[in-house]
């Protein structure tokens, strides 16, 4: 027995020290590292939904284990705990620019057709949707323009009209007036322009309204030995019976124009038109001579004709030439048209002792088809955003047209000197005109 005990006492013993020993190895390990601190109750891993992410501005230890965000990036630590501090998220500087910056209206591009919060409305979307490049929606100008006016002084020449023997000497025959020699001066005249242009699809609508008037050439015949004559064939049926001493012919015409155009942009230097343009061309010619008797004989010729021409025209609106300080534009257009034409004519002679008048007027409508050709080349400076000068050249067609000098030999007026045919009058459209010169002037853009 007591043998027995001392051997229990020893096992006790021996456990006990064993548990010691085996305690002691586990506390030092514990010990060796640092004591886990329970994340607060704000931090991300706690309340992940409700946390405060607030910029970092303590260093976060060297080694802590955890991800470290610098410069833009992410590293990852080798050792160490985490610590209040390593729970704290800070954005980097890109970030924080483009959340700053963020603008829900502008995020998504320009707006234009297609583009968020446009709709597909074209017309709400107007300003800013129109290419940069193309020049009539504002090369020089600024942002947002989608009307045009423009305003422009002509100083414009014009053929004469087609041949026609007017005046001869008396003796022998020879020539001395045709009516393809009355050339005139320039005459003046405005031009108003106004367009306006959807800036989401290029498309725009013109209108435009010009005039010219004054074209007068005038020549006089003083007197001769030879004296003068009426060329055959003669003026209203009235022949060279009668010759005279001096004699005064004008020639006078105007021409106004108002047309509207629509415009596809077809690319960033052309556009095509297409419209409808009314043309009214009117000419006067006037012959009046007198001899020298007693009582002094004079007789009168006058001729005047309107052309009221309708119709539609096509053309290209070109960009030709861009450089810094100026660019070039030209403009093609060409159509047919619906003459709806007049012609009056009136003669007065007192060959009988008494001054006589007759007179005769003939229209057709439509007289036939006409054509109606213009050309431009315009230089653009710029002034300022919104303002051009524009200098250029312009030229305008007409042909199939009624003009005076053309009806001289399709009227019988006779009586006032005597004869007794009875009145005929008729008209025709055998004539043509080129009118062309000048153009200064200034666009504006708003």
């Amino acid at each position: 027995m007591p043998v027995r005990g001392s051997t229990f006492r020893m096992s006790a013993s021996s456990s006990t020290a064993l548990g010691l020993t085996l305690a002691a190895v586990m506390g030092m390990a514990v010990s060796a590292q640092d004591p886990w601190t329970v994340p607060p109750d704000e931090s991300v891993l706690m309340n992940p939904e409700g946390a405060t992410l607030a910029p970092m501005t303590d260093p976060l230890p060297t080694g802590s284990g955890m991800v470290v965000p610098h410069d833009g990036g992410y590293s990852v630590g080798d050792e160490g705990s985490p610590s209040e501090s390593s729970m704290r998220f800070e954005q980097p500087p890109a970030m924080q620019n483009a959340v700053e910056d963020f603008n829900p209206d502008t995020a998504y591009g320009p707006v234009g057709c297609g583009s968020l919060g446009c709709g597909g409305q074209c017309e709400a979307c107007c300003p800013g949707a129109c290419p940069p490049a193309q020049p009539w929606c504002g090369v020089h100008d600024k942002q947002g323009i989608c009307w045009v006016g423009r305003a422009d002084a002509l100083i414009l020449w014009r053929s004469a009209p087609p041949d026609r023997p007017l005046v001869e000497t008396g003796l022998g025959g020879v020539p001395v007036l045709n009516a393809d020699g009355m050339d005139s001066p320039a005459a003046g005249g405005p031009r108003f322009s106004l367009f306006r242009f959807n800036r989401c699809n290029g498309t725009g609508i013109e209108a435009t309204y010009l005039q010219a008037a004054n074209w007068r050439s005038e020549r006089p015949l003083s007197a001769q030995s030879q004296l003068y004559a009426l060329a055959p064939p003669g003026i209203y049926g009235n022949g060279n019976t009668y010759n005279f001493d001096t004699g005064y012919a004008n020639l006078g015409a105007s021409v106004r124009s108002f047309e509207l155009n629509r415009h596809w942009c077809k690319g960033e230097h052309l556009r095509f038109l297409a419209g409808f343009r009314w043309v009214e061309w009117q000419e006067n010619f006037s012959l009046s001579d007198e001899f020298d008797a007693t009582p002094v004989i004079s007789d009168y010729y006058e001729t005047d004709c309107i052309n009221d021409l309708y119709g539609g025209q096509i053309g290209l609106d070109m960009w030709l030439l861009s450089l810094p300080w100026m660019r070039i534009d030209s403009v093609v257009k060409a159509g047919a048209y619906y003459n709806n034409a007049v012609q009056t004519s009136v003669y007065r002679s007192n060959v009988l002792g008494t001054t006589e008048s007759q007179k005769v007027r003939a229209g057709e409508s439509p007289l036939n088809c006409a054509f109606v050709g213009e050309l431009g080349f315009t230089g653009v400076v710029p002034l300022c955003s919104w303002l051009d000068f524009r200098f250029g050249y312009f030229g305008l067609w007409l042909s199939g047209i009624a003009q005076p000098t053309q009806q001289l030999s399709g009227q019988v007026l006779t009586q006032p000197a005597g004869g007794t045919a009875p009145t005929v009058g008729s008209i025709n459209a055998d004539g043509g005109v080129l009118v062309q010169g000048a153009s200064l002037g200034l666009e504006a853009r708003w």
